[in-house]
């Protein structure tokens, strides 16, 4: 059975926060001792990290302790923007193990190798890895290569820290070990099922296509005509108002999963135009391109990305019926929140109303970390849910 409770605080004073949200955590989860707890705090609480953590250790009786700064935080309470906050998620289970890490560059390896070289005697069937990198210290595509893995096999889940926007400073922490520049994280194994949606905030244009000619990460034919002539096809359907909202940003969509000729939204993987070769007809891309793949193009606005949400969480929720999730991780974009949609709490409302009494964990990131048709990749502007449940 999977045991789990979340609580957040406010106080100014961080180890009392961190005791507060502990107390209020264990208490809802029923626990005299965790086995895992995930701590999520923001920046102003920085010189109090060491004490916060040990508050969080004494009160869960618990060593397997990770997380990071954020600059927002989000429980299922709300999603705390601009305010002081620390947060706990604690766990109990005999069918999982955890398996916690905070590795550092160390000059011989890359980050990411030396994390699936930890990781490798313990990786089981089913397992699921949650990163909190920091991004001045590795891309976070580049760790997603490193570590490597079928997003199947092992789902990659995660999110960048961020932390104080005015030094820049961002933290991780495993157990009572604050550092910077590494990588905290922790290796789930066991009697346990994983349910993962991306929210990727994007409203599809004209219809799909297929990459019927393509070089490296240059896309020449869509469905046998020029690609730069449909991407022209599918913004003239576009009003000016849609083109005002978005920005003037236009992303395309790749369906991973090459069987999959019928994408709905969550199957795409969202990545930028990065410019068109007019002599070529051909536009480029910032992913690797196949031959064959499926893919639209997208433009972000608020109305896209909460219908995203929305569709994502009913998805889930659907899924959800034979496996109903004992705790899950939410982990967003700092592009979205408030600053997109005008309004607080909006993703957590729509998760809330699906999950109602799930504990729910997460913060707003420097990056997104989550499996798209069967590859793990990493992601921006987007909103990862993570649903684990009992098998």
């Amino acid at each position: 059975m999977i045991r789990a409770g979340v609580g957040h605080s406010l106080n100014a004073s961080g180890a009392e926060a961190a005791e507060q949200a502990t107390t209020v955590a264990m208490g809802k989860a029923k626990l005299a001792k965790a086995d895992l707890v995930f701590v999520f705090a923001t920046g102003d609480y920085q010189s109090e990290y060491t004490q916060l953590c040990e508050a969080v250790q004494r009160i869960s009786g618990c060593e397997h302790l990770i997380g990071c700064s954020g600059m927002s935080i989000l429980t299922s309470d709300g999603e705390f923007e601009g305010q002081s906050v620390v947060a706990v998620l604690v766990l109990r289970s005999d069918q999982l193990s955890a398996l916690s890490f905070c590795v550092a560059e160390d000059g011989v390896s890359p980050v990411g190798t030396t994390i699936r070289n930890h990781i490798r005697s313990e990786l089981r069937e089913n397992s699921l890895l949650v990163v909190l990198p920091d991004v001045r210290c590795v891309q976070p595509a580049e760790l997603v290569q490193q570590i490597g893995g079928n997003g199947d096999a092992l789902p990659i889940v995660g999110g960048a820290a961020s932390g104080d926007p005015m030094s820049g400073q961002m933290h991780q922490w495993c157990g009572t070990e604050i550092t910077e520049s590494s990588v905290a994280g922790v290796l789930l194994t066991g009697d346990f099922h994983t349910e993962i949606g991306v929210a990727q905030g994007c409203q599809p244009i004209g219809s799909p296509v297929e990459i019927t000619r393509a070089e490296d990460n240059l896309i020449l034919e869509l469905d046998g005509e020029q690609a730069v002539e449909v991407l022209q096809e599918s913004l003239a359907l576009l009003t000016e108002e849609d083109i005002q909202r978005s920005g003037r940003m236009i992303f395309i969509g790749i369906a991973m999963d090459k069987s999959n000729r019928s994408p709905k939204p969550g199957d795409y993987l969202i990545r930028n135009i990065t410019g068109i070769d007019p002599q070529n007809s051909a536009i480029g891309v910032a992913e690797r391109i196949e031959t064959g793949q499926i893919v639209q193009f997208h433009l972000r606005n608020p109305f896209a990305a909460s219908e995203d949400i929305y569709a994502i969480v009913n998805r889930l929720h659907e899924r959800a019926q034979a496996h109903p999730p004992a705790f899950g991780l939410y982990f967003n974009c700092l592009g979205r929140g408030t600053g997109l949609y005008g309004e607080p709490n909006h993703d957590i409302q729509i998760i809330k109303e699906k999950f109602p009494d799930l504990p729910i964990i997460g913060f707003f990131g420097n990056a997104e970390f989550a499996p798209i048709g069967n590859r793990n990749f990493a992601h921006a502007y987007t909103g990862a849910l993570v649903l684990c449940s009992e098998t």
